[in-house]
């Protein structure tokens, strides 16, 4: 259907190479009732279904974020003013599904077919994940391609095979008596790669792959063997008199043969490539000491790809992040904005060292007791982030710059922009109140400010010098905390830095 697209959902950071390939797949979530829906779907009819989650992300997102904040307002993907209409019509772009032109026949048939395929979603029974029934619906309501000549009075804009040229997106009108029950976000999503429908050659391998989507942290997963086939779309099970209908494949082998195992096959080398995350292998299970036959249950084993493996230790590092945030938030009273230099500047290797910090934050604000404790704690915060990209991961380090001349040194600080007077005056009064706590801190009469950089909008760079390398590490190891506390009373959000020239106390 076209060449896969570059992911702008998921960025990962790093110098391997299946990490950069990672940075160009993109994901999608369903909700779960949505990916259960029943029927024998065709690979472009999948893409069809799979582009109208696609449509729905910014709701889904937004679904997620509200729950996320304990909102108790709309919990819907869809506005009651929306419901309130008979339907609802979404338009898809021929680009996001990736469909050539070669495929617009094909296309054409399958919009045209979706409308009267037969579809059912599950109803569980109360409070259980057991299927009580399924509704049968006819989710579609009318899907079609539009073209010139569907415009006012048929009128022909310009000739094109007799007249007819499809606009490049197609309508899909639902109607809103499904939505809240297909659409049911209580029921989670599943998250996958958005292009499953594109990359396959086997029409069933996008719904098995997204079926098995939902465990594959868990490893395996027992389902009962006629729901399975049910979901696929190869029976019609009445339940309540306990008859099977329309079997496409009553046997175990011959249905192993046409659709298990091809699909099988196809994900495993998918897998092996890095283009899906999961493959699977599968085996019946039998009851009542039977061995033969139609199986009661099919147990799937998943395993996960290269990329399946480095996905889930990119989720146990982002959802360690995510806490680590929101821990922030509520402890400190941050909010998202001021906590963004955190995650835009996150990578996997800061996380054990960022741990540290917030974890040290606590002993901190106990032994200092800032007169402003949130700005103090983003005061640490942002320096811990400045000297981690510095490759200074060390904790409590401090930049150096050593100069090899002072021709070269006054070269370089020329160009600095100089501290006004109330500069010099406010980082007196740093050095009365660090010698009025700490009198024997003789460090501190050999350090001058140098420096001071406003020209960025969100912190302020200070350049001190020192004649050598020891001033530096005896404020590293004794007077760091101190000293990075007297200076957040009149130099907010600044970071420090340190110039070694001994010319400066001649």
């Amino acid at each position: 259907m076209g060449k896969k697209k570059k992911n702008e959902n998921l960025v990962m950071k790093g110098d391997n190479g299946l990490i950069a390939e990672l940075a160009e797949v993109k994901w999608v979530k369903q909700p779960v009732i949505y990916t259960l829906l029943s029927g024998d779907f065709s690979l472009m009819q999948m893409n069809i279904i799979i582009g109208i989650s696609n449509e729905l992300q910014d709701r889904i997102n937004d679904y997620l974020n509200r729950r996320k904040r304990g909102e108790k307002g709309q919990l819907s993907l869809f506005t009651q003013e929306e419901i309130d209409k008979e339907a609802i019509t979404f338009k898809i772009n021929f680009s996001s599904l990736n469909i050539r032109p070669d495929a617009y026949d094909e296309l054409d048939q399958a919009c045209k077919n979706l409308i009267g395929l037969n579809m059912s979603y599950p109803i569980y029974q109360e409070g259980t994940t057991k299927i009580k029934e399924r509704a049968y619906i006819n989710l579609f309501n009318r899907v079609i391609v539009p073209t010139n000549l569907d415009d006012a009075n048929n009128s022909k804009t310009y000739n094109y095979k007799n007249g007819k040229r499809r606009k490049g997106w197609i309508e899909i009108t639902m109607l809103t008596k499904n939505l809240s029950d297909v659409f049911d976000m209580s029921k989670g999503y599943v998250n996958h790669i958005a292009t499953i429908a594109q990359i396959c050659s086997k029409k069933r391998t996008p719904r098995i792959y997204i079926y098995l989507q939902r465990w594959k942290n868990y490893g395996s997963k027992t389902v009962n063997f006629l729901e399975f086939k049910e979901y696929l779309g190869l029976i019609t099970w009445d339940r309540k008199n306990d008859i099977i209908k329309d079997d496409v494949y009553p046997k175990y082998s011959v249905f192993c043969a046409n659709v298990l195992e091809p699909v099988r096959l196809e994900m495993k080398q998918l897998s092996e490539s890095n283009l899906i995350d999961i493959s699977f292998d599968y085996e019946p299970i039998y009851k009542n000491g039977r061995k033969r036959g139609n199986p009661d249950e099919m147990k799937f084993i998943i395993h996960l790809s290269s990329m399946g493996k480095m996905i889930t230790q990119k989720s146990k590092v982002n959802k360690e992040l995510s806490d680590i945030i929101e821990y922030l938030k509520k402890e400190y009273t941050i909010c998202d904005n001021d906590l963004s230099f955190i995650t835009e500047s996150f990578t996997d290797s800061m996380l054990p060292l960022l741990k540290q910090e917030v974890t040290a934050l606590k002993e901190k604000e106990l032994r200092y007791r800032p007169t402003n404790r949130t700005g103090y704690i983003l005061m640490c915060l942002k320096n811990f982030v400045e000297r981690f990209k510095s490759q200074h991961v060390v904790e409590d380090a401090v930049v150096i710059e050593e100069s090899k001349s002072e021709k070269d040194t006054n070269k370089v600080t020329d160009e600095l922009p100089k501290p006004t007077n109330e500069d010099l005056e406010n980082f007196s009064k740093v050095l009365e109140s660090i010698r009025a706590q700490v009198p024997d801190a003789m460090v501190f009469n050999f350090i001058k400010l140098y420096s001071v950089d406003k020209t960025t909008s969100n912190h302020v760079k200070l350049k001190f010098v020192v004649p050598t390398n020891f001033y530096c590490e005896e404020i590293e190891t004794k007077y760091l905390e101190v000293f990075r506390e007297k200076l957040f009373e009149y130099f907010p959000d600044c970071y420090v830095n340190y110039v070694i020239n001994g010319s400066f106390f001649k």
